[in-house]
């Protein structure tokens, strides 16, 4: 397979979201462009350094002012991708604006690129040099992207998409509406009639407009693949569990036949969509045959229909206790979870969190163990020997690189600093209720693992 020089940037991109997610990196297609170790499992060092020396190539040189554009883009690029901070925190550490600072973001991950770029070319392409291996833009065509491929450069959109989420108040029945008049001609075009209904009470959600907007998009799009000539029912629901949104469209009548034509959103539709609403503490599950029952009621005119559900649990998950002597940090969790259900307290000291504990039982703990006085290793200890706190889950989180000790001192997780927003879901995304949307049916799968099979 061809590889453009556009592809080979959102490689780098998404490499660089994941500079110290070994099992990401093992598997990374960058990876297998780059390195030469014949063993799987040491691949991610290899990228891991390539990466390092690159972003290590870009910083200025001595006698380069400190206030120079030069070493601007070097600390966003250090601050972003190995100290892991937030662009929200980086653009208040250099003083840059939103819009500058993701240009600047773009062109000094592009310089990245442009590095490896080059080191490629001379290290993996020996007959680069001839016309007829020269990779240009016009060579590659959708078609020769692989699954595998297409996941990465779609997970990296996704995420790319999610970090500069503005948060605000979304009335879904308008968000339908306006995607209704924007799908309107495809529909007409495979003959599908789209019915909306939003009851009677109005759903407002605290969402970023613009990846909720696409989560759903993908969503209807995918439908409309596999529900030519029929009708499509798109509406609003709540349940005890859950409130969202449904899509749901009758499987044609030639369905064996499209399941094994190759769809151009194959391997991006749907997980891409499970992703956004995971950025935005929702859930998103399809079922491919909805049955006879849906929401507790008999629906037989809805049986052999797909459907998609993208909503968000009702459930309290519980307070959520932070234990750190750094006050900064606490608020950053509370900043990262301000839009799921968790509920975040926090503490400074041990001697704090066994008050906090006492009044009010965690559903789980994170926990430091570089503290004064007191560290979290004894504090762990002393959770897991006291029966009324052994249940409670504990998580450590520390620059520490200590996963081992923690796991055998009875902690249940073990979380590295520094910290991104969705490492933090990803971990406690076990005591998240509702967090998978299994709300009464258990036909629901994965959208991913879905998507893989087909």
């Amino acid at each position: 397979m061809s590889t453009t020089y556009e592809q080979f940037l959102q490689l780098v991109q998404d490499a660089l979201n994941h500079l110290y997610d070994s099992p990401h990196l093992n598997q990374h297609a960058l990876s297998a462009l780059m390195t030469d170790n014949p063993v799987p499992a040491q691949r991610s060092q290899d990228m891991r350094r390539i990466l390092l020396d690159a972003i290590g190539a870009l910083r200025p040189k001595p006698g380069v002012p400190a206030q120079s554009v030069d070493w601007r883009n070097y600390q966003i690029l250090e601050l972003r991708y190995i100290e892991g901070l937030e662009p929200r925190d980086i653009m208040e550490q250099v003083a840059l604006g939103k819009s500058q600072y993701y240009r600047d973001q773009a062109r000094i991950v592009e310089m990245v690129a442009g590095i490896l770029w080059e080191q490629w070319q001379q290290d993996h392409r020996p007959d680069h040099t001839s016309a007829a291996t020269t990779i240009t833009s016009s060579e590659t065509t959708a078609e020769d992207f692989n699954p595998e491929t297409r996941r990465t450069l779609a997970h990296s959109e996704a995420l790319r998409l999610s970090a500069q989420a503005e948060w605000e108040e979304v009335d879904i029945a308008e968000l339908l509406d306006e995607l209704r008049k924007l799908v309107a001609s495809l529909a007409l075009t495979k003959q599908v009639t789209i019915h909306i209904s939003t009851g009677y009470s109005p759903l407002v959600r605290r969402a970023d407009r613009i990846t909720l907007r696409q989560a759903i998009l993908n969503a209807i799009t995918y439908g409309l693949d596999i529900a030519e000539n029929g009708e499509m029912h798109i509406g609003i629901y709540s349940d005890p569990t859950a409130e969202g949104i449904y899509i749901r469209a009758p499987l044609a009548a030639n369905q064996a036949s499209k399941e094994n034509k190759k769809i151009s959103r194959d391997g991006v539709g749907l997980e891409i969509g499970s992703q956004l609403m995971a950025a935005l503490g929702g859930n998103f599950s399809v079922q491919r045959n909805v049955g006879t029952e849906w929401a507790g009621q008999r629906t037989e005119e809805w049986a052999g229909q797909w459907e998609a559900r993208l909503n968000w649990t009702k459930a309290e998950s519980g307070p959520l206790l932070v234990i750190d002597d750094n006050a900064t940090f606490v608020d950053l969790f509370r900043r990262y979870l301000a839009n799921s259900n968790w509920r975040v307290l926090g503490a400074a000291s041990c001697t704090e969190a066994r008050r906090v504990i006492a009044q009010t039982r965690p559903a789980v703990i994170i926990l430091d163990v570089m503290m004064p006085k007191e560290d979290g290793w004894d504090m762990l200890r002393e959770l897991r020997a006291q029966e009324d706190t052994r249940q409670i889950p504990v998580i450590i989180c520390s620059v520490l690189n200590e996963p081992e000790l923690a796991l055998t001192l009875g902690a249940r997780n073990y979380l590295p600093k520094p910290v991104t927003q969705q490492a933090l879901l990803k971990v406690l995304s076990p005591w998240y209720q509702g967090h998978q949307g299994d709300h009464g049916h258990q036909e629901y799968q994965d959208a991913a693992s879905l998507e893989t099979k087909r």
